[in-house]
Protein backbone atom coordinates (compact mmCIF):
# COMPACT_ATOMS: atom_id res chain seq x y z
CA UNK A 1 0.00 0.00 0.00
CA UNK A 2 1.40 2.85 -0.81
CA UNK A 3 2.67 5.64 1.39
CA UNK A 4 3.00 9.15 0.94
CA UNK A 5 5.88 10.46 3.17
CA UNK A 6 7.69 14.32 2.78
CA UNK A 7 11.15 14.26 2.87
CA UNK A 8 13.05 16.77 5.13
CA UNK A 9 13.87 20.13 3.85
CA UNK A 10 17.54 20.29 3.06
CA UNK A 11 19.17 23.33 2.47
CA UNK A 12 21.26 23.48 -0.83
CA UNK A 13 25.03 24.18 -1.07
CA UNK A 14 26.95 25.04 -4.32
CA UNK A 15 30.16 23.36 -5.28
CA UNK A 16 32.65 26.67 -5.10
CA UNK A 17 30.43 27.18 -1.12
CA UNK A 18 31.09 22.79 -0.52
CA UNK A 19 34.93 23.05 -1.44
CA UNK A 20 35.44 26.27 0.53
CA UNK A 21 33.26 24.99 3.50
CA UNK A 22 35.30 21.44 2.88
CA UNK A 23 38.95 22.92 3.68
CA UNK A 24 37.38 24.99 6.41
CA UNK A 25 36.66 22.36 8.35
CA UNK A 26 39.75 20.24 7.66
CA UNK A 27 41.77 23.21 8.94
CA UNK A 28 39.29 23.10 12.00
CA UNK A 29 39.37 19.31 12.73
CA UNK A 30 43.46 19.37 11.98
CA UNK A 31 43.77 22.53 14.56
CA UNK A 32 41.47 20.64 17.12
CA UNK A 33 43.24 17.27 16.58
CA UNK A 34 46.21 19.47 17.62
CA UNK A 35 45.07 21.37 20.22
CA UNK A 36 43.29 17.94 22.04
CA UNK A 37 46.97 16.29 21.72
CA UNK A 38 48.53 18.99 23.80
CA UNK A 39 45.88 19.49 26.15
CA UNK A 40 45.88 16.04 26.81
CA UNK A 41 49.83 15.90 27.35
CA UNK A 42 49.92 18.50 29.97
CA UNK A 43 47.23 16.38 32.43
CA UNK A 44 48.02 14.29 34.79
CA UNK A 45 47.83 10.54 34.46
CA UNK A 46 44.97 10.75 36.13
CA UNK A 47 42.61 12.92 34.09
CA UNK A 48 44.09 11.91 31.31
CA UNK A 49 42.47 8.18 32.52
CA UNK A 50 39.34 10.31 33.71
CA UNK A 51 38.70 11.47 29.99
CA UNK A 52 39.97 7.94 27.72
CA UNK A 53 37.28 6.07 30.21
CA UNK A 54 34.65 8.46 29.91
CA UNK A 55 35.13 9.07 26.12
CA UNK A 56 35.33 5.37 25.96
CA UNK A 57 32.08 4.99 27.55
CA UNK A 58 30.73 7.73 25.55
CA UNK A 59 31.47 6.07 22.01
CA UNK A 60 29.77 2.96 22.49
CA UNK A 61 26.58 4.80 24.71
CA UNK A 62 25.83 6.82 22.06
CA UNK A 63 26.47 4.87 19.22
CA UNK A 64 24.51 2.17 20.99
CA UNK A 65 21.40 4.60 21.75
CA UNK A 66 21.49 5.86 18.37
CA UNK A 67 21.27 2.27 17.10
CA UNK A 68 18.47 1.20 19.22
CA UNK A 69 16.65 4.53 18.67
CA UNK A 70 17.20 3.94 14.80
CA UNK A 71 16.18 0.42 15.33
CA UNK A 72 13.32 0.62 17.43
CA UNK A 73 11.83 3.59 15.27
CA UNK A 74 11.81 1.29 12.13
CA UNK A 75 10.61 -1.55 14.39
CA UNK A 76 7.21 0.42 15.94
CA UNK A 77 6.66 2.61 12.74
CA UNK A 78 6.94 -0.25 10.39
CA UNK A 79 4.82 -2.73 12.75
CA UNK A 80 2.56 0.56 12.57
CA UNK A 81 2.62 0.68 9.21
CA UNK A 82 1.83 -3.18 8.73
CA UNK A 83 -1.15 -2.94 11.25
CA UNK A 84 -2.87 0.10 8.72
CA UNK A 85 -1.61 -1.77 5.87
CA UNK A 86 -3.77 -5.05 7.29
CA UNK A 87 -6.27 -3.23 9.13
CA UNK A 88 -7.13 -1.47 5.45
CA UNK A 89 -6.88 -4.91 3.47
CA UNK A 90 -9.14 -6.55 6.16
CA UNK A 91 -11.87 -4.27 5.68
CA UNK A 92 -11.26 -3.79 1.88
CA UNK A 93 -11.54 -7.46 1.80
CA UNK A 94 -14.91 -7.44 3.85
CA UNK A 95 -16.12 -4.72 1.89
CA UNK A 96 -16.04 -6.30 -1.32
CA UNK A 97 -17.04 -9.84 -0.47
CA UNK A 98 -20.69 -7.75 0.94
CA UNK A 99 -20.67 -5.90 -2.10
CA UNK A 100 -20.14 -9.57 -4.13
CA UNK A 101 -22.84 -11.14 -2.46
CA UNK A 102 -25.39 -8.42 -2.31
CA UNK A 103 -25.21 -8.12 -5.92
CA UNK A 104 -25.04 -11.56 -6.93
CA UNK A 105 -28.33 -11.84 -4.92
CA UNK A 106 -29.99 -8.81 -6.74
CA UNK A 107 -29.16 -10.42 -9.66
CA UNK A 108 -30.71 -13.94 -9.60
CA UNK A 109 -33.88 -12.56 -7.82
CA UNK A 110 -34.31 -9.53 -10.71
CA UNK A 111 -33.70 -12.48 -12.75
CA UNK A 112 -36.06 -14.29 -11.08
CA UNK A 113 -38.84 -11.53 -11.15
CA UNK A 114 -38.47 -10.88 -14.57
CA UNK A 115 -40.01 -14.47 -15.69
CA UNK A 116 -44.09 -13.41 -15.89
CA UNK A 117 -44.81 -17.46 -15.40
CA UNK A 118 -42.80 -17.67 -11.89
CA UNK A 119 -44.44 -14.14 -10.18
CA UNK A 120 -47.26 -12.88 -11.38
CA UNK A 121 -49.34 -11.95 -8.01
CA UNK A 122 -52.44 -9.99 -9.27
CA UNK A 123 -53.10 -8.90 -5.49
CA UNK A 124 -50.95 -7.59 -3.18
CA UNK A 125 -52.21 -9.65 -0.37
CA UNK A 126 -52.69 -13.11 -1.55
CA UNK A 127 -56.51 -14.16 -1.84
CA UNK A 128 -56.47 -17.18 -4.37
CA UNK A 129 -53.96 -20.21 -3.70
CA UNK A 130 -52.23 -19.38 -6.71
CA UNK A 131 -51.43 -15.95 -4.84
CA UNK A 132 -50.31 -18.16 -1.78
CA UNK A 133 -48.26 -20.28 -3.92
CA UNK A 134 -46.67 -16.99 -5.59
CA UNK A 135 -45.87 -15.43 -2.44
CA UNK A 136 -44.38 -18.72 -0.90
CA UNK A 137 -42.18 -18.88 -3.18
CA UNK A 138 -40.81 -15.42 -3.31
CA UNK A 139 -40.85 -15.41 0.20
CA UNK A 140 -38.39 -18.64 0.05
CA UNK A 141 -36.79 -16.74 -3.07
CA UNK A 142 -35.65 -13.90 -0.42
CA UNK A 143 -35.08 -16.65 2.41
CA UNK A 144 -32.46 -18.75 0.35
CA UNK A 145 -30.47 -15.75 -0.71
CA UNK A 146 -30.26 -14.22 2.77
CA UNK A 147 -26.89 -14.78 4.28
CA UNK A 148 -25.24 -14.88 7.77
CA UNK A 149 -23.91 -11.14 7.17
CA UNK A 150 -27.37 -9.68 5.24
CA UNK A 151 -29.78 -7.97 7.33
CA UNK A 152 -32.85 -8.49 5.24
CA UNK A 153 -34.06 -8.78 1.45
CA UNK A 154 -37.22 -7.01 0.72
CA UNK A 155 -39.51 -6.57 -2.36
CA UNK A 156 -41.18 -2.89 -2.02
CA UNK A 157 -43.89 -2.61 -3.92
CA UNK A 158 -44.86 0.79 -5.95
CA UNK A 159 -48.02 1.21 -3.13
CA UNK A 160 -45.31 0.42 0.12
CA UNK A 161 -46.66 -2.88 0.46
CA UNK A 162 -43.46 -4.95 1.14
CA UNK A 163 -42.68 -8.59 0.87
CA UNK A 164 -39.70 -9.75 3.38
CA UNK A 165 -38.80 -11.20 7.44
CA UNK A 166 -38.71 -8.17 9.12
CA UNK A 167 -41.13 -5.36 9.85
CA UNK A 168 -40.00 -1.74 9.00
CA UNK A 169 -41.80 1.66 8.82
CA UNK A 170 -41.94 2.07 4.55
CA UNK A 171 -42.56 5.67 4.65
CA UNK A 172 -39.17 5.82 7.22
CA UNK A 173 -37.47 4.29 4.55
CA UNK A 174 -38.22 6.56 2.18
CA UNK A 175 -36.85 9.57 4.09
CA UNK A 176 -33.11 8.37 3.28
CA UNK A 177 -31.10 9.44 0.81
CA UNK A 178 -30.35 6.04 -0.98
CA UNK A 179 -34.39 6.11 -1.92
CA UNK A 180 -34.27 9.61 -3.37
CA UNK A 181 -31.38 8.78 -5.36
CA UNK A 182 -32.76 5.96 -6.78
CA UNK A 183 -36.23 7.88 -7.31
CA UNK A 184 -34.22 10.47 -8.92
CA UNK A 185 -31.44 8.81 -11.20
CA UNK A 186 -34.15 5.37 -12.19
CA UNK A 187 -31.04 3.39 -11.59
CA UNK A 188 -29.40 0.93 -8.93
CA UNK A 189 -28.19 2.88 -6.06
CA UNK A 190 -26.12 1.42 -2.90
CA UNK A 191 -24.78 3.26 0.10
CA UNK A 192 -24.22 3.14 3.32
CA UNK A 193 -25.94 4.56 6.14
CA UNK A 194 -28.08 4.13 9.79
CA UNK A 195 -31.34 2.38 9.85
CA UNK A 196 -34.19 4.27 11.57
CA UNK A 197 -37.25 2.46 10.38
CA UNK A 198 -36.99 -0.97 11.79
CA UNK A 199 -38.90 -1.55 14.86
CA UNK A 200 -36.92 -4.43 16.65
CA UNK A 201 -33.61 -4.18 15.00
CA UNK A 202 -30.29 -2.95 16.79
CA UNK A 203 -28.05 -2.27 13.59
CA UNK A 204 -26.11 0.75 13.51
CA UNK A 205 -24.93 0.48 10.44
CA UNK A 206 -26.12 -0.81 7.25
CA UNK A 207 -24.99 -1.34 3.34
CA UNK A 208 -27.66 -0.79 0.98
CA UNK A 209 -28.42 -1.77 -2.51
CA UNK A 210 -32.08 -0.88 -4.19
CA UNK A 211 -32.70 -1.74 -7.52
CA UNK A 212 -35.76 -1.01 -9.61
CA UNK A 213 -38.05 -3.68 -10.34
CA UNK A 214 -38.45 -2.78 -14.42
CA UNK A 215 -39.49 -5.87 -15.69
CA UNK A 216 -41.59 -7.57 -13.04
CA UNK A 217 -45.15 -8.28 -13.92
CA UNK A 218 -48.57 -7.78 -11.51
CA UNK A 219 -48.52 -5.65 -8.33
CA UNK A 220 -44.40 -6.05 -8.74
CA UNK A 221 -44.19 -4.19 -11.41
CA UNK A 222 -42.29 -0.89 -11.05
CA UNK A 223 -41.19 -2.46 -7.35
CA UNK A 224 -37.77 -1.91 -6.00
CA UNK A 225 -35.44 -4.44 -4.79
CA UNK A 226 -33.95 -3.57 -1.23
CA UNK A 227 -30.70 -5.69 0.28
CA UNK A 228 -29.34 -4.29 3.19
CA UNK A 229 -26.16 -5.98 5.14
CA UNK A 230 -24.95 -5.73 8.79
CA UNK A 231 -21.64 -3.49 8.76
CA UNK A 232 -21.46 -2.76 12.43
CA UNK A 233 -17.97 -5.37 12.27
CA UNK A 234 -16.79 -3.39 9.94
CA UNK A 235 -17.63 -0.37 11.77
CA UNK A 236 -15.78 -1.38 15.01
CA UNK A 237 -12.61 -1.97 13.05
CA UNK A 238 -12.91 1.28 11.54
CA UNK A 239 -13.25 2.46 15.19
CA UNK A 240 -10.44 1.23 16.62
CA UNK A 241 -8.40 2.68 13.67
CA UNK A 242 -9.92 6.08 14.60
CA UNK A 243 -9.74 6.09 18.33
CA UNK A 244 -6.28 3.96 18.75
CA UNK A 245 -4.61 5.73 16.00
CA UNK A 246 -6.10 8.61 15.06
CA UNK A 247 -6.84 7.35 11.42
CA UNK A 248 -9.61 9.57 9.25
CA UNK A 249 -11.13 7.22 7.19
CA UNK A 250 -13.17 8.11 3.84
CA UNK A 251 -14.96 5.94 1.81
CA UNK A 252 -16.23 6.92 -1.97
CA UNK A 253 -18.50 5.37 -4.49
CA UNK A 254 -16.88 5.34 -8.02
CA UNK A 255 -18.44 8.65 -9.04
CA UNK A 256 -16.14 10.62 -5.79
CA UNK A 257 -19.66 10.33 -4.11
CA UNK A 258 -18.68 10.72 -0.42
CA UNK A 259 -20.26 7.60 1.38
CA UNK A 260 -18.29 7.80 4.90
CA UNK A 261 -15.93 9.83 6.19
CA UNK A 262 -14.79 9.99 10.06
CA UNK A 263 -15.78 12.46 12.73
CA UNK A 264 -12.70 14.66 13.63
CA UNK A 265 -12.08 18.39 14.10
CA UNK A 266 -8.33 17.98 12.04
CA UNK A 267 -8.29 19.42 8.75
CA UNK A 268 -6.17 17.35 6.34
CA UNK A 269 -2.59 18.27 5.75
CA UNK A 270 -0.14 18.40 3.01
CA UNK A 271 2.39 15.42 5.52
CA UNK A 272 -0.55 13.49 6.41
CA UNK A 273 0.40 9.79 5.81
CA UNK A 274 -2.11 8.18 3.35
CA UNK A 275 -2.88 4.51 2.63
CA UNK A 276 -5.85 4.60 -0.30
CA UNK A 277 -7.30 1.19 -2.10
CA UNK A 278 -9.81 0.68 -4.36
CA UNK A 279 -12.54 -2.13 -4.42
CA UNK A 280 -12.22 -4.25 -7.08
CA UNK A 281 -16.13 -4.88 -7.70
CA UNK A 282 -17.23 -1.17 -8.10
CA UNK A 283 -13.61 0.66 -7.83
CA UNK A 284 -14.53 2.47 -4.33
CA UNK A 285 -12.18 4.33 -2.89
CA UNK A 286 -10.83 3.34 0.87
CA UNK A 287 -8.82 6.26 2.08
CA UNK A 288 -6.89 5.89 5.63
CA UNK A 289 -5.31 9.06 6.58
CA UNK A 290 -2.63 9.89 9.96
CA UNK A 291 -1.69 13.03 11.04
CA UNK A 292 2.13 12.76 10.65
CA UNK A 293 2.81 13.63 14.17
CA UNK A 294 0.02 10.86 15.49
CA UNK A 295 2.06 8.37 13.51
CA UNK A 296 5.54 9.47 14.30
CA UNK A 297 4.22 9.81 18.01
CA UNK A 298 5.58 6.54 19.28
CA UNK A 299 8.83 7.19 18.09
CA UNK A 300 8.76 10.44 19.58
CA UNK A 301 8.62 8.12 22.87
CA UNK A 302 11.06 6.22 22.15
CA UNK A 303 12.85 9.09 21.54
CA UNK A 304 12.49 10.15 24.90
CA UNK A 305 12.78 7.06 26.57
CA UNK A 306 16.64 6.37 24.80
CA UNK A 307 17.59 9.95 25.68
CA UNK A 308 16.67 9.71 29.58
CA UNK A 309 18.61 6.45 29.45
CA UNK A 310 21.48 7.95 27.92
CA UNK A 311 21.33 10.85 30.11
CA UNK A 312 21.71 8.61 33.48
CA UNK A 313 24.30 6.34 31.84
CA UNK A 314 26.20 9.33 31.53
CA UNK A 315 25.79 10.61 35.00
CA UNK A 316 26.89 6.89 35.64
CA UNK A 317 29.65 6.81 33.56
CA UNK A 318 31.40 9.55 34.56
CA UNK A 319 31.09 8.42 38.49
CA UNK A 320 32.67 5.29 37.51
CA UNK A 321 35.17 7.15 35.34
CA UNK A 322 36.61 9.17 38.23
CA UNK A 323 36.73 5.93 40.78
CA UNK A 324 38.25 3.87 38.38
CA UNK A 325 40.79 6.40 37.32
CA UNK A 326 41.39 7.70 40.70
CA UNK A 327 41.90 3.77 42.13
CA UNK A 328 43.85 2.67 39.01
CA UNK A 329 46.16 5.44 39.19
CA UNK A 330 47.03 4.74 42.76
CA UNK A 331 48.16 1.30 42.00
CA UNK A 332 49.86 2.60 39.25
CA UNK A 333 51.70 5.02 41.00
CA UNK A 334 52.74 2.08 43.67
CA UNK A 335 54.11 -0.04 41.22
CA UNK A 336 56.20 2.60 39.60
CA UNK A 337 57.72 3.33 43.07
CA UNK A 338 58.32 -0.25 43.26
CA UNK A 339 60.12 -0.21 39.80
CA UNK A 340 61.95 2.42 40.85
CA UNK A 341 63.30 0.72 43.84
CA UNK A 342 64.44 -2.25 41.85
CA UNK A 343 66.24 -0.43 39.41
CA UNK A 344 68.21 1.26 41.88
CA UNK A 345 69.41 -2.17 43.22
CA UNK A 346 67.42 -2.51 46.02
CA UNK A 347 65.65 -6.43 45.02
CA UNK A 348 63.84 -6.94 48.31
CA UNK A 349 60.92 -4.73 47.12
CA UNK A 350 57.47 -6.65 47.55
CA UNK A 351 54.22 -5.08 46.38
CA UNK A 352 51.21 -5.91 48.87
CA UNK A 353 48.44 -7.46 46.74
CA UNK A 354 45.23 -7.07 47.26
CA UNK A 355 42.80 -7.89 44.30
CA UNK A 356 42.73 -10.24 41.52
CA UNK A 357 42.69 -7.78 38.52
CA UNK A 358 45.12 -6.77 35.96
CA UNK A 359 47.07 -4.72 38.81
CA UNK A 360 47.07 -6.79 40.90
CA UNK A 361 48.18 -9.68 38.62
CA UNK A 362 50.86 -7.20 37.35
CA UNK A 363 51.78 -6.54 41.40
CA UNK A 364 52.22 -10.64 41.32
CA UNK A 365 54.04 -10.72 38.37
CA UNK A 366 56.58 -8.09 39.47
CA UNK A 367 56.84 -10.07 43.23
CA UNK A 368 57.22 -12.99 41.05
CA UNK A 369 59.98 -11.19 38.82
CA UNK A 370 61.75 -9.62 41.32
CA UNK A 371 62.54 -13.30 43.48
CA UNK A 372 63.23 -14.55 40.00
CA UNK A 373 65.68 -11.61 39.08
CA UNK A 374 67.02 -12.65 42.80
CA UNK A 375 67.57 -16.20 41.93
CA UNK A 376 69.13 -15.80 38.54
CA UNK A 377 71.74 -13.26 40.53
CA UNK A 378 72.83 -16.32 42.63
CA UNK A 379 72.54 -18.31 39.64
CA UNK A 380 74.70 -16.77 37.61
CA UNK A 381 77.29 -16.34 40.13
CA UNK A 382 77.03 -20.17 40.14
CA UNK A 383 77.69 -20.39 36.78
CA UNK A 384 80.63 -17.96 36.96
CA UNK A 385 82.38 -20.45 39.28
CA UNK A 386 81.17 -23.38 37.48
CA UNK A 387 82.37 -21.65 34.51
CA UNK A 388 85.59 -21.02 35.40
CA UNK A 389 86.26 -24.58 37.01
CA UNK A 390 85.11 -26.04 33.52
CA UNK A 391 87.85 -23.31 31.50
CA UNK A 392 90.53 -24.67 33.88
CA UNK A 393 89.93 -28.66 33.15
CA UNK A 394 89.50 -27.71 29.77
CA UNK A 395 93.08 -26.10 29.30
CA UNK A 396 94.25 -29.51 31.64
CA UNK A 397 92.73 -31.67 29.34
CA UNK A 398 92.95 -30.23 25.97
CA UNK A 399 94.07 -32.77 23.20
CA UNK A 400 95.60 -31.64 19.95
CA UNK A 401 93.59 -33.10 17.05
CA UNK A 402 96.37 -32.22 14.83
CA UNK A 403 98.38 -34.68 17.24
CA UNK A 404 96.09 -37.24 16.73
CA UNK A 405 95.94 -37.36 13.34
CA UNK A 406 99.67 -37.60 12.90
CA UNK A 407 100.05 -40.17 15.22
CA UNK A 408 97.25 -42.29 13.37
CA UNK A 409 98.98 -41.55 10.02
CA UNK A 410 102.39 -42.69 11.53
CA UNK A 411 100.66 -45.80 12.98
CA UNK A 412 99.25 -46.35 9.47
CA UNK A 413 102.33 -45.88 7.21
CA UNK A 414 103.94 -48.12 9.78
CA UNK A 415 101.32 -50.97 9.44
CA UNK A 416 101.69 -50.87 5.60
CA UNK A 417 105.86 -50.91 6.05
CA UNK A 418 105.52 -53.82 8.35
CA UNK A 419 103.15 -55.44 5.70
CA UNK A 420 99.86 -55.69 7.68
CA UNK A 421 97.39 -54.31 5.09
CA UNK A 422 94.21 -54.79 7.39
CA UNK A 423 95.40 -52.33 9.91
CA UNK A 424 96.38 -49.82 7.34
CA UNK A 425 92.98 -49.75 6.20
CA UNK A 426 91.39 -49.89 9.45
CA UNK A 427 93.43 -46.79 10.74
CA UNK A 428 92.87 -45.18 7.33
CA UNK A 429 88.94 -45.39 7.54
CA UNK A 430 89.66 -44.72 10.83
CA UNK A 431 91.23 -41.64 10.68
CA UNK A 432 88.61 -39.74 7.73
CA UNK A 433 85.48 -40.73 10.91
CA UNK A 434 87.81 -38.75 13.38
CA UNK A 435 88.24 -36.08 10.70
CA UNK A 436 84.20 -35.73 10.31
CA UNK A 437 84.26 -35.99 13.99
CA UNK A 438 86.36 -33.18 15.21
CA UNK A 439 85.16 -30.84 12.54
CA UNK A 440 83.12 -28.44 14.45
CA UNK A 441 82.95 -25.32 11.76
CA UNK A 442 79.82 -27.12 10.12
CA UNK A 443 77.33 -27.97 12.96
CA UNK A 444 74.44 -29.34 9.91
CA UNK A 445 75.60 -31.24 6.47
CA UNK A 446 73.84 -32.48 4.00
CA UNK A 447 72.43 -35.52 3.85
CA UNK A 448 74.81 -36.33 1.20
CA UNK A 449 77.72 -35.83 3.26
CA UNK A 450 76.37 -37.71 6.01
CA UNK A 451 75.69 -40.64 4.39
CA UNK A 452 79.32 -40.42 2.77
CA UNK A 453 80.76 -39.88 6.25
CA UNK A 454 78.77 -43.70 7.33
CA UNK A 455 80.48 -45.07 4.63
CA UNK A 456 84.30 -45.41 6.81
CA UNK A 457 82.25 -46.38 9.32
CA UNK A 458 80.94 -49.01 7.43
CA UNK A 459 84.33 -50.50 5.97
CA UNK A 460 85.78 -50.23 9.33
CA UNK A 461 82.88 -52.75 10.41
CA UNK A 462 83.09 -55.16 7.47
CA UNK A 463 87.22 -55.41 7.96
CA UNK A 464 86.40 -56.18 11.47
CA UNK A 465 82.92 -58.33 10.63
CA UNK A 466 84.13 -59.22 6.97
CA UNK A 467 80.69 -59.28 4.44
CA UNK A 468 78.19 -60.41 7.17
CA UNK A 469 75.43 -57.74 7.25
CA UNK A 470 73.82 -55.89 4.03
CA UNK A 471 73.01 -52.09 4.27
CA UNK A 472 70.25 -50.48 1.89
CA UNK A 473 69.58 -46.58 1.78
CA UNK A 474 65.89 -45.51 0.14
CA UNK A 475 65.85 -41.74 -0.76
CA UNK A 476 65.18 -39.34 -3.96
CA UNK A 477 67.64 -37.63 -5.42
CA UNK A 478 66.24 -34.21 -4.25
CA UNK A 479 66.52 -35.26 -0.46
CA UNK A 480 70.75 -35.07 -0.64
CA UNK A 481 70.68 -31.21 -0.02
CA UNK A 482 68.60 -31.70 2.92
CA UNK A 483 70.63 -30.95 6.04
CA UNK A 484 70.61 -33.23 9.02
CA UNK A 485 72.85 -32.74 12.15
CA UNK A 486 76.35 -33.90 11.79
CA UNK A 487 76.85 -37.43 12.90
CA UNK A 488 73.62 -38.36 13.56
CA UNK A 489 73.87 -42.13 12.04
CA UNK A 490 76.95 -43.17 13.47
CA UNK A 491 76.11 -43.72 17.26
CA UNK A 492 72.61 -45.72 16.19
CA UNK A 493 74.77 -47.69 13.87
CA UNK A 494 77.27 -48.70 16.46
CA UNK A 495 74.62 -49.38 18.75
CA UNK A 496 72.80 -51.71 15.99
CA UNK A 497 76.90 -53.65 15.61
CA UNK A 498 77.39 -53.54 19.41
CA UNK A 499 73.87 -54.89 20.76
CA UNK A 500 71.51 -55.77 18.06
CA UNK A 501 73.83 -57.98 15.96
CA UNK A 502 75.97 -61.11 16.68
CA UNK A 503 79.48 -61.20 14.90
CA UNK A 504 78.04 -58.04 12.62
CA UNK A 505 75.06 -60.42 11.01
CA UNK A 506 72.29 -58.85 10.17
CA UNK A 507 70.53 -56.27 7.58
CA UNK A 508 70.28 -52.55 7.88
CA UNK A 509 67.45 -50.08 6.31
CA UNK A 510 67.90 -46.43 6.28
CA UNK A 511 64.98 -44.69 4.48
CA UNK A 512 64.91 -40.92 4.21
CA UNK A 513 61.36 -39.32 2.21
CA UNK A 514 60.00 -35.74 3.17
CA UNK A 515 56.20 -35.34 3.91
CA UNK A 516 54.30 -31.45 4.88
CA UNK A 517 57.06 -29.76 5.62
CA UNK A 518 59.30 -32.66 7.39
CA UNK A 519 61.98 -34.86 6.81
CA UNK A 520 61.87 -38.28 8.42
CA UNK A 521 64.49 -40.88 8.71
CA UNK A 522 63.41 -44.58 9.74
CA UNK A 523 66.82 -47.38 10.84
CA UNK A 524 65.59 -50.59 10.73
CA UNK A 525 67.68 -53.42 11.42
CA UNK A 526 66.62 -57.68 11.83
CA UNK A 527 68.50 -57.89 15.14
CA UNK A 528 67.94 -59.01 18.42
CA UNK A 529 65.57 -56.33 19.43
CA UNK A 530 65.04 -53.71 22.94
CA UNK A 531 62.63 -54.65 25.68
CA UNK A 532 60.35 -52.35 26.43
CA UNK A 533 61.43 -50.59 30.00
CA UNK A 534 65.41 -50.38 27.65
CA UNK A 535 63.15 -48.82 25.49
CA UNK A 536 62.08 -46.31 27.05
CA UNK A 537 65.64 -44.77 28.04
CA UNK A 538 67.00 -45.48 24.77
CA UNK A 539 67.58 -41.38 24.16
CA UNK A 540 67.89 -39.94 27.73
CA UNK A 541 71.08 -39.08 29.54
CA UNK A 542 72.78 -42.39 30.78
CA UNK A 543 74.49 -42.35 34.82
CA UNK A 544 77.23 -41.06 34.97
CA UNK A 545 78.62 -44.01 37.04
CA UNK A 546 78.15 -45.99 33.87
CA UNK A 547 80.41 -46.14 31.30
CA UNK A 548 79.05 -45.63 27.70
CA UNK A 549 75.30 -45.25 26.37
CA UNK A 550 76.34 -41.39 25.72
CA UNK A 551 76.30 -41.93 21.66
CA UNK A 552 72.57 -41.81 21.49
CA UNK A 553 71.61 -39.33 23.67
CA UNK A 554 74.39 -36.97 22.07
CA UNK A 555 71.72 -37.58 19.14
CA UNK A 556 68.71 -36.10 21.06
CA UNK A 557 70.70 -33.31 22.03
CA UNK A 558 71.83 -32.14 18.49
CA UNK A 559 68.00 -32.23 17.00
CA UNK A 560 67.24 -30.14 20.34
CA UNK A 561 70.33 -27.67 20.05
CA UNK A 562 69.23 -26.78 16.28
CA UNK A 563 65.50 -27.53 16.13
CA UNK A 564 64.10 -26.56 20.00
CA UNK A 565 61.22 -29.15 20.35
CA UNK A 566 59.85 -29.13 16.86
CA UNK A 567 61.36 -32.73 16.15
CA UNK A 568 60.00 -35.95 17.27
CA UNK A 569 61.88 -39.27 17.75
CA UNK A 570 59.78 -42.82 18.03
CA UNK A 571 61.07 -46.15 18.61
CA UNK A 572 59.62 -49.45 18.23
CA UNK A 573 61.05 -52.26 18.61
CA UNK A 574 59.86 -56.32 18.69
CA UNK A 575 62.56 -58.66 20.84
CA UNK A 576 63.74 -61.07 18.72
CA UNK A 577 62.74 -59.44 15.12
CA UNK A 578 64.39 -56.02 15.22
CA UNK A 579 64.49 -52.45 15.76
CA UNK A 580 62.98 -49.55 14.20
CA UNK A 581 64.02 -45.78 14.85
CA UNK A 582 62.23 -42.89 13.46
CA UNK A 583 63.55 -39.07 13.34
CA UNK A 584 61.40 -36.75 12.29
CA UNK A 585 62.51 -33.02 11.77
CA UNK A 586 61.75 -29.39 9.78
CA UNK A 587 62.98 -29.45 5.98
CA UNK A 588 66.04 -27.16 5.97
CA UNK A 589 68.23 -27.16 2.39
CA UNK A 590 71.82 -26.79 1.72
CA UNK A 591 71.29 -23.39 -0.19
CA UNK A 592 69.02 -21.55 2.62
CA UNK A 593 72.14 -22.74 5.03
CA UNK A 594 74.54 -20.88 3.26
CA UNK A 595 72.35 -17.75 2.80
CA UNK A 596 72.38 -17.20 6.50
CA UNK A 597 76.49 -17.54 6.84
CA UNK A 598 76.32 -20.63 8.88
CA UNK A 599 78.80 -22.02 7.49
Amino acid sequence: MPVVIEPPLIPQISGGDRHCLHRVLLVYIDELTWGNTMFMLNLSTQKRLFIMFLVVALIPLLTLGVIAYDQSSKVVNGKLSNYNHFAGEKIKTQLEQILEDMYYSAAEIEQYLADNTSVNLQHQQPQTYEDFKVVNNLERLLQAHKKANIRGIYVITSSDFYYGDYDFNVEQLKKQDIWKRTIWSGDSEIGIYQPSYYKNHTSHHVLGLIVPLKFSYGVLNNSYLLIETDIDDLFDLMTVLEKDLHSRITIRNELGQLLYHSKSAEENQKDDIIWKEHTRINNWEFEIRIPRDKFYQSSQVIFKIVSIGILIALILALILSYVFSSRFTKRILKLKFAIDEVSKGIIDTKLSVDTKDEIGKLGLHFNRMVEKIRQLMEEVREKEATKREAEMKAIHYQINPHLLFNTLNTIQWKARIDGNEEIGKMLLHLTKVLEGNLNFNMELISIKEELLAIRHFFAIQELRYGPNFTVSVNMNENLKQGLIPRMTLQPMLENIFFHAFEDGTGNINLEFTENNGYFQLVVMDNGKGISEEKLKTLFTKPNEKVRGGIGLYNVYQKFYIHYGKDFLINTDSVVGKGTAITITWPIRWVEEYDEHGSH
